[in-house]
């Protein structure tokens, strides 16, 4: 038999005890010291043990911390990792209704290389015959998966919030139609859900029940990052505003606080301001940063320490699904009706994959594009293959390592973190058992 090559093992407060947590299966178990040392040999003979330790490597077998010896676990997590990147069973979109934004963020992408025409294109809402398209496609996939999935996005997607509601309710009427499942979230500035009485209902009647929401920190540092086009005043109160709105009439927010080098000795003073709110229980994410490094370790530990909730949903890893721009049947949706794989090349014409209008006539080059996207996987990469963090890490963004670090997964936080996750839910396990 063999230890698995996916186990961390860590001290406990009982020096006679240690937790072992598995990453290919996130099992977490704690054992006694006594016969710890056969998981650091790279083979055993089960036969030749004596009863106390079969009986200790059958509870361990349980968790997959022990394997036989002819498991090839890389292979395991291949299968799995693959059977979900090429499964059909759902179909997923990301629409843009518009590109346009009423910000005017000081790190939004339209301040890239990437022109404002190229990005943009020709239409400043989607109109109708792409909207038809994009129906058809729904309506004939129906027919075959178990679900829809939409997520709202743009540019400012509530700024075509007459074409979200009215998409939704005919994409809603297919699916129940076909009874199949459906599922939308949105990503917004948040600025536009105040000032519409009736735009809360709506979304809910949309059945958009996630939103992810950005404030970068208290209103001065926010406010200078996250300002209106042409700098026409302050931003941060009027999102608040809208969060409590979607929350207050159970809909769910997962907060995005994008931390950099400018505002990352700030940021956690938007703490103070949650707190102050009774906004502790919506989740909360940092983004824009191109590590997460120790200094963004910290901060996770500073959110989970004042009770915050982390991304980490319940802040104990995972294995890592394949992100919808390396899968089948997910799809990026731009107002002129073209698509792509990852919602970080939407409007960048020369990145499609076709247009929904004549999807079938694609072009070798546009072909090749998706063929990169679906064949991107972290089993190319020597350093990822031989990671122990692989099955809840999968080499992170697959754009960041294809075409912004040049062929080179990212680490993500996991790699910085893992220990912290693990130990908190290992205490609470404890906690629980000790209350029983």
């Amino acid at each position: 038999m063999i230890p698995s090559r996916y186990n961390f093992i860590w001290p406990t407060d009982d020096s006679e005890k240690v937790m072992i947590f598995n990453s290919l299966t996130t099992s977490l178990a704690e054992v006694e010291k006594t016969y710890i040392d056969l998981l650091n040999v790279q083979q055993f003979d089960y036969d030749a043990l004596p009863k106390d330790k079969k009986q200790f490597i059958d509870e361990l077998m349980l968790g997959g911390f022990v394997l036989e010896h002819a498991a090839d676990e890389l292979k395991i997590l291949k299968f799995a990792y693959n059977s979900n990147k090429y499964d059909r069973i759902g179909l997923g979109f990301t629409i843009a209704p518009t590109l346009r934004c009423n910000f005017d963020c000081t790190y939004c992408y339209e301040q890239s290389g990437i022109s404002q025409d190229k990005r943009n294109g020709q239409n400043a809402f989607m109109p109708e015959n792409v909207q038809q398209k994009l129906l058809k496609l729904i309506e004939k996939a129906a027919k075959t998966v178990r679900f829809v999935s939409v997520t709202w996005y743009g540019g400012e997607p509530l700024l075509g919030k007459d074409i979200i509601f009215d998409l939704s309710q005919k994409i809603l009427a297919i699916t129940k139609e076909n009874k199949i499942g459906y599922f939308a979230d949105m990503v917004t500035n948040g600025y536009l859900l105040t000032g519409d009485q009736d735009i809360v209902q709506k979304l809910k009647g949309s059945r958009i029940g996630t939103f992810q929401i950005t404030l970068d920190g208290p209103p001065d540092v926010h406010n200078n990052r996250r300002m209106l086009k042409g700098n026409s005043g302050p931003t941060f109160d009027r999102i608040l505003e809208g969060i409590h709105l979607l929350t207050a009439n159970d809909l769910k927010v997962n907060l995005r606080i994008n931390v950099d080098r400018y505002n990352s000795d700030e940021a956690l003073k938007l703490l103070d301001i949650l707190e102050d709110n009774n906004l502790k229980d919506i989740s909360i994410n940092l983004g824009h940063v191109s590590a997460i490094t120790a200094g963004c370790k910290s901060i996770y530990e500073i959110l989970r320490q004042r009770g915050f909730k982390t991304g980490q949903t319940p802040y104990y890893p995972r294995i890592a699904l394949a992100c919808g721009a390396v899968r089948m049947n997910t799809f990026v949706l731009d107002p002129d009706g073209d698509m792509y794989k990852c919602w970080s090349e939407i409007g960048d014409k020369p990145a499609r994959i076709g247009n929904i209008v004549d999807f079938q006539q694609l072009a070798k080059d546009e072909r090749m594009h998706e063929i990169r996207w679906l064949t991107w996987e972290s089993f190319e990469y020597a350093d990822c293959v031989k990671c122990k963090m692989l099955p809840i890490c999968m080499g992170g963004c697959g754009y960041r390592a294809m075409f912004v670090n040049k062929d080179r997964p990212d680490c993500v936080e996991w790699k910085y973190s893992l220990e912290h996750y693990v130990r908190a839910r290992y205490r609470r396990e404890i906690e629980n058992n000790n209350k029983i």
